[in-house]
């Protein structure tokens, strides 16, 4: 039996109404900070009644957590590009990848600056909750790490005797890293050039078979 489409309509428009509540929060927490915003403030931004966000939400604190998954979603998305559910079969390639991901990291920083800050520097000082949505999205990215690894690990171009649950946390040090290092844009005297090259380095040293 097929379902209604007036049903799947509605479900669609539920739906969407939630993700507009999420992506107005969005906006205004990483152009103003959590704690200046009202509910009433990402209502407006939504284009929703006060009420209808309590359909959604119970709270504002309850709406951050979807503001931080998504934060996660779309880091995930602008720092892997196109090929990231694609894992390298060479160390050329693999090298090549990160200093891709390297790049992006600092095309982040420059283009969206407000959620690398929120993400780094704000939600930690919010309350202990945040750090742990952070880690669980974070460890999401150690699931695929961890999957890439393993996938060098049978091809032979990345140490088998390396622990992959090792590896994929320093595959997330080395995007943190490299975030840090364009959000101080230089003032450490490192270029965007030499932290790609610095950091691959230390990838093909740490997790690369030995020539």
């Amino acid at each position: 039996m097929s379902e209604d489409p007036r049903t799947t309509r509605r479900a669609a428009r539920l739906e969407q109404r939630r993700t507009d509540l999420v992506t107005a929060a969005y906006g205004l927490v990483l152009a103003r900070g959590f704690r200046t915003i009202s509910v009433d403030d990402i209502a407006v931004a939504a284009g929703v009644s006060h009420g209808t966000f309590y359909n959604y939400f119970d709270n504002k604190r309850e709406i951050l957590d979807a503001v931080i998954d998504h934060c996660f979603r779309h880091i995930r998305t602008l720092l892997l590009g196109p090929e990231g559910d694609d894992f390298p079969d060479t160390m050329a390639d693999f090298r090549t990848r990160y200093e891709r991901v390297i790049d992006r990291c600092y095309d982040l920083v420059a283009t969206e600056p407000g959620l690398v800050n929120f993400l780094l520097l704000e939600a930690s000082s919010i309350d202990d909750r945040v750090i742990e949505r952070c880690i669980h999205n974070a460890g999401r990215y150690g699931e695929q790490a961890i999957q890439l690894v393993s996938h060098g690990m049978k091809l032979g171009y990345l140490d088998a005797r390396v622990d992959v649950e090792v590896a994929g946390e320093v595959l997330l040090s080395v995007l943190v890293s490299a975030l840090l290092s364009a959000l101080r844009a230089g003032a450490d005297g490192l270029t965007q050039e030499r932290v790609r090259l610095e950091l691959t380095d230390f990838l093909s040293l740490a997790l690369g078979v030995e020539p």
